[in-house]
């Protein structure tokens, strides 16, 4: 009969795997960093691997260890963005208790985080990636955007016994994270319909309003007031990315 190996063995075995595990994902990590650095360099005009390896400090070879192309890169860049953007919108709501409350500030903090800096433009570079990304494979946006999503979803569900649409959930939420979307292109990118865009305030109450919502313009002020934003350090996603 084999011996079977001591349980130091495995726990050293273990340790190690974890341990270069981990490495790995400090690396990707660095990679991705950089890649949120020239994205933000170029106002999200334009991105080689090779410049995000210089940023890094790292060889190209090195960079296509850990992402096989430059689409695997940038999508890991969006991946990481959503989930810094989800965790700032929790935090912005953190002060809420109100389910009606708490909807309406994380739709009015996610119209503001772009123009948290005063410089819209170094947040392009997250609106040309979903952009590419959704001509691509809008399955993968949408588990990349997940954690946002997630966000809202979760809001719009805490909300609906308030909510006077008849919609369920799933369809309030599509309907809310789809003109959020729309509007944030438009405010990064450039409005595309010659017409005068409506500001934040009067947007989120329009799209609340629609899902049964009903509130004077004062009280989507008020909540506006109250929004814990710690974007006051003036910095994009794609900043706080680059900073890791």
């Amino acid at each position: 009969m084999e011996e079977q190996g001591a349980d130091w063995q495995r726990r050293v075995v273990g340790r190690s795997l974890n341990g270069a595990t981990q490495r790995s994902i400090d690396r990707g990590a660095r990679f991705i960093r950089a890649a949120a650095k020239v994205l933000e360099r170029t106002q999200g005009e334009s991105l080689t691997v090779q410049e995000v390896a210089d940023e890094a400090g790292q060889s190209l070879r090195t960079l296509y260890q850990y992402f096989a192309s430059k689409d695997d890169l940038l999508l890991a860049v969006f991946e990481e963005a959503m989930r810094t953007h989800a965790r700032i919108l929790r935090s912005a709501i953190a002060g809420f208790t109100d389910p009606e409350e708490r909807l309406a500030a994380a739709l009015i903090a996610s119209a503001r985080l772009p123009a948290l800096h005063g410089k819209v433009g170094v947040d392009r570079g997250l609106s040309h990636l979903r952009l590419q990304l959704g001509q691509a494979d809008p399955a993968l946006v949408a588990r990349s955007q997940e954690p946002v999503t997630s966000v809202f979803h979760e809001l719009v569900s805490d909300a609906t016994g308030s909510l006077g649409s008849g919609l369920e959930a799933e369809e309030a939420t599509f309907l809310v994270a789809s003109s959020r979307t729309a509007y944030l292109l438009a405010m990064t990118l450039g409005n595309e319909y010659g017409v005068e865009p409506p500001g934040i305030i009067d947007f989120v109450r329009y799209c609340l309003g629609g899902l049964g919502l009903q509130h004077p313009r004062s009280w989507y002020e008020a909540v506006d007031e109250r929004l814990e934003l710690s974007g006051g350090d003036g910095r994009s996603i794609l900043r706080r990315l680059a900073k890791g």
